[in-house]
């Protein structure tokens, strides 16, 4: 959390904390699916793709009907992994099983802004909670690729007011978001809601 929100002073110390995290939760429970996940993300972060596409792929195999598996994993495969479509799909499938809980949308609206989906983005952040950094910043994106220059420069007020250290490409570097349709999406929605 400290690493890809822009939590931390450092954020090497916020890394090596995230890898020490990862591995002291494996050796307790080898077969955790969160700390799993978080491997996989730390793997990507670490530039082995390939090493976090098949931990994600052992996940969803291991856990196919885990709403909150199934929610982090859209997310991953949206940023992390090339499958924005598939993360779209697990998004949805997470809703379905257990539509009350808020950060599924959040999700499903990253889903969609990768996949140029910008007003089922909105409504899914919409629907999710607003006080993340990287919710804001997915918001003042969406309005922005609409368009929509008012709404899109409230959110990037809001965010650069509200978390002045969190930037796009911090989120990029550290989320880590390895997809490459994710990054280019991320840089041109940035940069036309003015925050990079």
């Amino acid at each position: 959390m400290d690493a890809c929100n822009g939590f931390s002073d450092d954020v090497s110390v916020s890394i090596e904390s995230w890898s020490a995290c990862v591995k002291q939760a494996l050796a307790l429970d080898p077969a955790d699916i969160y700390a799993r996940i978080m491997l996989a993300d730390l793997r990507a972060l670490q530039g082995d793709i390939d090493a976090a596409v098949e931990e994600h792929e052992r996940v969803l195999a291991s856990s196919p009907n885990n709403a909150d598996t199934l929610a982090l994993l859209a997310g991953s495969l949206a940023l992390v992994g090339s499958d924005a479509k598939h993360g779209y799909e697990l998004a949805n499938r997470a809703i379905r099983l257990n539509p009350n809980v808020p950060w599924y949308f959040g999700m499903l609206g990253r889903c969609c802004f990768v996949l140029g989906l910008y007003r089922e983005s909105l409504v899914g952040l919409r629907r999710s909670p607003s006080d993340s950094p990287a919710t804001l910043l997915f918001f003042a994106m969406a309005h922005a690729m609409l368009g929509e220059t008012m709404r899109a420069t409230k959110m990037a007020a809001r965010l650069k007011d509200e978390f002045p250290s969190f930037t796009p490409e911090l989120f990029i570097n550290t989320y880590p978001v390895t997809n490459p349709a994710a990054i280019a999406a991320i840089r041109e929605g940035s940069r036309r809601a003015g925050l990079s």
